[in-house]
């Protein structure tokens, strides 16, 4: 019994980060900005496009500090080719300030730091 509780519970904690990180699009959207500004991602993946709802549901997302903090990995879709994208922010006043926005290329198994 113990065990289904503690499943229910890390369900609902899930499902509270993805609903958070759908009700804040510019967490991402910004990022896909500062990945789009960067040469190498360009070069290697082409113009990023926008995120959709299907990568988020595909995603992970984990929000803490009264959801101030976030990290979230997506996949995201270039011109020319497609990888992942690691997020952690801190939202200051209303806007995310990134720590890390880092893109994963699984094919080639490369890693752009794109803010480290």
């Amino acid at each position: 019994m113990l065990i289904i509780f503690i499943i229910l519970i890390s369900s609902i904690n899930d499902l509270s980060d993805f609903a958070q990180t759908y009700a804040d699009p510019s967490i991402y959207q910004n990022a896909i900005n500062q990945a789009n500004k960067n040469e190498n991602v360009i070069l290697s993946l082409g113009e990023l496009q926008p995120i959709d709802n299907l990568a988020i549901l595909e995603g992970n997302s984990s929000y803490s500090n009264d959801n101030k903090t976030a990290s979230i990995s997506v996949r995201v879709n270039g011109t020319n080719g497609k990888a992942k994208m690691d997020i952690v922010a801190n939202k200051i006043e209303n806007k995310w300030e990134y720590q890390k926005i880092r893109i994963r290329i699984k094919k080639s198994n490369k890693e752009i730091e794109v803010i480290n």
